[in-house]
């Protein structure tokens, strides 16, 4: 069974590479939609985009449904260890409320006057303010990993 999973996940991600690839040809390759002053954009542009919000969805969902997984066939063997693998979980959804909580609502100036949508600019505070916290918790535990300390 492992290596049926294994060559299945080997052609999809290949597979993956090739949609990736042509997608970047278009986008490089094909001319502008706009040759009217410097303000020319690509005119595959949108389906980079549209690849990119795929991508993100495919990643977001495996991701779930992987985890769901592992927890109900770890809730069957050993039901204690399987609630210690939500405290993951538990805490991601910690920072992410916490960071919510942090985010500022003022207004930003744009090119197109003041943005004042107080929702998606705390979101966007949100997202920033976790993934520096998550980067910086990586980077830490990187840097424990490589001295050691954990290793038996």
């Amino acid at each position: 069974m492992a290596k049926l999973s294994y060559r299945v996940s080997y052609y999809i991600m290949y597979a993956l590479f090739a949609v990736i690839l042509i997608v970047l040809a278009l986008f490089y390759g094909i001319g502008y939609n706009n040759i009217v002053g410097e303000y020319n954009a690509p005119e595959h542009t949108d389906t980079l985009i549209y690849l990119m919000y795929i991508l993100f969805g495919l990643t977001v969902a495996s991701a779930v449904v992987a985890a769901i997984i592992q927890f109900v066939s770890a809730l069957r063997d050993n039901p204690k260890n399987a609630l210690k693998s939500l405290l993951g979980v538990i805490l991601l959804v910690a920072v992410v409320c916490i960071a919510y909580a942090m985010g500022s609502d003022a207004a930003v100036a744009t090119g197109d006057g003041l943005y004042e949508d107080k929702f998606w600019l705390k979101i966007t505070d949100m997202f920033l303010y976790s993934t520096y916290f998550l980067m910086g918790v990586a980077i830490l535990a990187t840097l424990v990993n490589l001295t050691g300390v954990f290793r038996k």
